[in-house]
């Protein structure tokens, strides 16, 4: 039986926010959301997913990529789309591995650059930072309700991604000379 939502451990104060952006793959109509942390090498170990949405998870729990593999033309527009305005650092793990979820529901904005992915209609009694331009909403019970993607742009055949990973290997070269 699928899990509704996944469960979450948040921990706070938390280090600098990861890097985080969205990708639209052209040739393939699925979304791309990696998380890139600083000093950090990701291993990918486990994963929770449906049929549409795939988030994967490293040994530690920490979320480091999302896959949405509904066509951009399918996302669903939803009137009043305003993502949490207020978003606080935390560090959020993952408790849930290997198990597949309940359908989440894909809406986005009037211009599909930006996205929500609702896994529960639960109220958000938080929202973190998982990533710049990934907001998470957690309920009460520590339990992930929402995911919001902002700044999503058009990829074909992985160049953007490629350089915006290559962008961030420079960032942190220089960071760590300095």
């Amino acid at each position: 039986m699928p899990i509704t939502t996944p469960e979450l451990q948040i921990r706070t104060p938390a280090g600098k926010i990861p890097f985080g952006r969205g990708f639209y793959q052209l040739e393939e109509e699925s979304l791309y959301l990696p998380i890139e942390y600083v000093n950090l090498q990701k291993r990918f170990y486990s994963y929770l997913d449906s049929e549409t949405v795939s988030l994967h998870i490293d040994r530690a729990g920490r979320l480091i990529f999302i896959e949405v593999n509904i066509p951009r033309r399918r996302w669903r527009v939803k009137e009043h789309f305003i993502p949490p305005e207020i978003a606080g650092p935390a560090e959020a793990r993952f408790l849930d591995f290997r198990k597949t979820m309940a359908e989440p529901k894909v809406f986005c904005d009037d211009n599909r650059t930006n996205l929500l992915i609702l896994f529960d209609n639960q109220p958000a009694k938080q929202n973190i930072y998982l990533a710049e331009n990934l907001i998470a909403q957690i309920s009460s019970l520590n339990h992930l309700t929402a995911i919001w993607a902002s700044d999503i742009s058009d990829d074909l055949a992985g160049r953007e991604i490629a350089l915006w990973r290559r962008s961030l290997r420079k960032t942190a070269t220089v960071s760590h000379i300095a």
